[in-house]
C-alpha cells in the first residue's frame, strides 16, 4: 500500500491534461484524483485524510459577525454526487461509492455502519454537505445541528442534472456489463452517445496521463468522474479482469 506521501508525490508528478501546463496539485481535479486513489487504497481512514481546503468565507449582511460558508452549491446539493463519507466520532470515517439516483446517504451509512466501525449505528444520523472544494456528502451521528458544527449544510438531495448523471452511469455499466476489455476509442464513443442521450452537455472524456506521456493502453476504464469540471477521466484497464466503476 502506498503511503500518503507517496500518493501525493505521484499526483504532483502527474499531468492529466496532455499539451497543457502541469495540473495544479491543489486544484479540484487534483483533489478529486487523490481522494479516489486514497479511497481505493484504504477502505477506512482517519478523518484528517479526507479534509481538503475550505473555500474562502464571505460574511455579509445578517450573517456578519456570526458565521458563513459555502457548502456544496449553497442550496443543499453536493458537488460530488458519486462519493459518500460515513463519519464516526470515535473511529474516523469511511468513504463509499454512492449513487444519488438509487441510494439514500443516511440509509446507506446505517446499513454499513456495523461492518465499517464494528458497532451498531447511532440512533440518529444526519447527512450534510461540507464546505470542502468537492462539496462532499458526510453522514454524522446526531441531528441537523451537526451540520452547522462541521461548517456544513443539511443535504437536500440530488439536482436534476445529478439524477441524469446517475442514469448515464447506470447505462454505461449496462453497456459494458459483459466486457473485460474495451478499447479507448470505443469507450469514448459510447460515452459521447450516452451523454447526448441524457442531455449532459459540456462533458468530455480524457485519458489520464503521467508525466512520462504514456500512450493509451489496449483497454480503457473509468478512473474518476470529476463533476465540477465535467470530465470523465479514463485510465488503462487490465484485460480479462472486470471493469471497475467509481
Amino acid at each position: 500500500m502506498l503511503s500518503d506521501e507517496a500518493l501525493d508525490r505521484m499526483l504532483r508528478d502527474s499531468d492529466p491534461r496532455p499539451g497543457e501546463r502541469a495540473t495544479d496539485p491543489d486544484s479540484p481535479v487534483a483533489t478529486g484524483l487523490l481522494a479516489r486513489v486514497r479511497q481505493r487504497a484504504r477502505r477506512r481512514r482517519r478523518r484528517v485524510l479526507v479534509m481538503v481546503p475550505t473555500v474562502a468565507l464571505v460574511v455579509t449582511g445578517a450573517t456578519a459577525g456570526t458565521y458563513a460558508w459555502v457548502a456544496g452549491d449553497g442550496r443543499g446539493h453536493t458537488l460530488d454526487s458519486t462519493g459518500l463519507a460515513c463519519v464516526s466520532s470515535d473511529d474516523g470515517d469511511a468513504v463509499l461509492n454512492f449513487d444519488p439516483g438509487t441510494d439514500d446517504p443516511v440509509a446507506t451509512c446505517r446499513a454499513r455502519w456495523p461492518d465499517l466501525f464494528g458497532q451498531a449505528a447511532p440512533a440518529r444520523l444526519t447527512a450534510c454537505v461540507d464546505s470542502s472544494r468537492q462539496g462532499s456528502i458526510n453522514v454524522y451521528p446526531g441531528g441537523r445541528d451537526q451540520c452547522r458544527s462541521h461548517r456544513s449544510d443539511p443535504y437536500l438531495g440530488p439536482t436534476e442534472e445529478q439524477l441524469r448523471f446517475s442514469r448515464f452511469r447506470a447505462d454505461l455499466r449496462t453497456e459494458f456489463a459483459d466486457r473485460t476489455c474495451v478499447p479507448h476509442p470505443e469507450f469514448r464513443k459510447v460515452i459521447g452517445r450516452l451523454l447526448d442521450r441524457h442531455g449532459l452537455t459540456g462533458w468530455t472524456a480524457r485519458h489520464f496521463q503521467t508525466a512520462d506521456r504514456e500512450p493509451e493502453g489496449p483497454c480503457a476504464d473509468v478512473g474518476l468522474y470529476a463533476e465540477t469540471e465535467r470530465i470523465i477521466w479514463l485510465g488503462d484497464h487490465k484485460a480479462g479482469t472486470p471493469l471497475s466503476w467509481p
